[in-house]
């Protein structure tokens, strides 16, 4: 709502809102509206309390963030904040597009186990640098794709992408195991669970939901190792989410905002009724005919192309 380049237009949603005599919105412990982040932590701490079940973390989830009042109990009184908070919010637009045009990018065949990625050699720094040349030509087709065909920002993309996977073989990993196990550890996955047999696909997803809990953890007042036994299958928006990503419509172009509209759509579970567009609409079609999970766990999925749009359903 705030990233509009028009910071009028930011300033009359602001508005719009604290005038509002009746809205809901999440806050965790009271402080300030909730980020995804703290949505992710009050889930696990639903879990962590002994809820083991999709419908009753999720029952859970709600009570321990679901907060009711007027608008501006929600966002505060005094628009300072969010004036100032805009052009913040307009400059993580390139680090929502690096995210959205390489998100289907995969250094290593996922579907391969660990294993068989174990008998690839690039000790040697010919074949690292070999290995550095393909990333890169991947990268840049793919975030010239992702993001319709600008080639200058591609390129500056895929030199960002670089520099990280850069930075990672520079700790000099003599083999492609001791590099998936590396980087797999520094993510939360203990070395014992990095077996031959696991497939890289199935490794790389608990990496990730590893590393959010590991950022969470400080909301929730457990520590780390206490997250690290909550299984990522029983947290609602874990399972919309790799819902929506497995069953979801395959995009060519894939700008920043469709990281917001994948953020937005982990909410399902906790709204009577979601608002999105078209496209996400029949992301979340495809999903529920595919998941069973989902039914009973999201609400209705409406359309709505634009905010003037919502308003008019909300007072109908």
């Amino acid at each position: 709502m705030l990233g509009v380049e028009d910071g009028r237009t930011a300033e009359r949603r602001i508005a719009f809102l604290q005038s509002l005599p009746m809205v809901a919105w999440f806050s965790l412990g009271g402080e300030g509206l909730a980020t995804i982040a703290q949505v992710l932590a009050a889930e696990a701490m639903a879990a962590c309390e002994g809820h083991a079940d999709l419908m009753s973390i999720r029952d859970r989830t709600r009570q321990l963030l679901m907060q009711t009042g007027p608008g501006h109990c929600a966002i505060g009184g005094d628009a300072l904040f969010w004036r100032e908070a805009s052009p913040l919010f307009r400059a993580r637009k390139w680090h929502s597009d690096l995210v959205a045009a390489l998100a289907p990018l995969n250094v290593f065949d996922e579907n391969r186990t660990i294993g068989e990625l174990s008998r690839l050699g690039f000790s040697s720094p010919e074949a690292k640098k070999d290995m550095l040349a393909r990333i890169r030509l991947n990268v840049l087709r793919q975030a010239t794709i992702g993001i319709g065909g600008d080639a200058a920002r591609a390129e500056a993309l895929a030199d960002q992408f670089m520099e990280r996977v850069a930075d990672g073989l520079a700790k000099s990993t003599p083999t492609a195991r001791e590099f998936l196990v590396m980087k797999l550890v520094e993510q939360g996955v203990d070395e014992e669970e990095i077996r031959d047999d696991c497939v890289l696909a199935d490794l790389s997803r608990l990496g990730v939901f590893r590393s959010q809990l590991r950022e969470v953890a400080p909301y929730t007042g457990r520590s780390f190792e206490e997250l690290k036994r909550v299984p990522m299958e029983m947290l609602p928006t874990r399972v919309v989410n790799h819902t929506l990503l497995a069953h979801g419509q395959p995009r060519e172009r894939r700008p920043g905002s469709d990281l917001n509209d994948r953020y937005l759509g982990t909410f399902a579970a906790y709204c009577d009724v979601l608002y999105v567009d078209k496209r996400t609409a029949e992301d979340f079609r495809r999903a529920i005919r595919k998941e069973p999970r989902l039914a009973g766990l999201i609400g209705e999925i409406a359309t709505a192309p634009d905010f003037d749009a919502l308003l008019g359903k909300c007072e109908g």
